[in-house]
């Protein structure tokens, strides 16, 4: 399906230790699910894979490496987005989150954790294709 996706990146404060959500919506993205069931015999259970497309053009528009985006001082963080096993990925255009917000977001939004990016920049439909459950 095509769709915004929005990029939830936490910003950690060191002197109050607390954890910040920023969004980036992300338009034009294609957003798939496909439900299934893991296991043996009759112990199976739920299983659901989630795979997004963000084209290459969108990752010019603030997109840093996870380790360069990791180096910037606090206050730059917020100017830029990454992608990083354990982030979060939304269905749709979220502007903005609390950090209450964010602690019930598998609860109020389609949403998925990232568990593998990959860059896929080549010169036939270049895209970062992003997995998560």
């Amino acid at each position: 399906m095509q769709c915004s996706v929005t990029v939830v990146n936490l910003i950690h404060d060191t002197a109050t230790e607390a954890d910040t959500p920023v969004c980036h919506v992300l338009p034009g993205c294609s957003w798939r699910e496909r439900r299934s069931t893991d296991g043996n015999g009759t112990a199976k259970d739920p299983r659901r894979t989630v795979q997004v497309r963000i084209p290459a053009n969108l990752c010019t528009a603030g997109y840093l490496p996870y380790a360069q985006w990791a180096a910037l001082p606090q206050a730059e963080k917020p100017d830029h987005w990454t992608l990083k096993r354990g982030g979060k990925l939304v269905q749709g255009a979220v502007r903005s989150l609390t950090a209450q917000q964010y602690a019930r977001l598998e609860k109020t939004h389609t949403c998925c954790t990232i568990s593998a990016v990959s860059d896929d920049r080549e010169l036939l439909l270049p895209h970062w294709h992003v997995e998560g459950s």
